[in-house]
């Protein structure tokens, strides 16, 4: 079971990836992007509450910082 959790994590962290690179070079109402965008902006939501992109000179963290938390999730999970 903790190995389904951990590659349901893989799976996330990876679209979590594409969706920051795709920021990089097309809008988000293109596709592909649309979809990763609408996949983790209610994972992002929860850290772009605190740690606002605004008030971080419109850098946002929120990709990064879920990222290490899945990491600790599946570090925990895996062993």
């Amino acid at each position: 079971m903790t190995g389904l959790i951990a590659g349901f994590l893989g799976v996330v962290s990876f679209i979590i990836i594409i969706d920051a690179v795709l920021s990089w070079i097309m809008p988000p109402d293109r596709f592909p992007r649309d979809v990763t965008s609408q996949l983790t902006a209610p994972l992002y939501a929860p850290i772009r509450a605190l740690v606002d992109p605004q008030k971080m000179g419109g850098l946002d963290l929120s990709p990064i910082i879920l990222l290490v938390l899945i990491s600790v999730i599946r570090r925990a999970l895996v062993g």
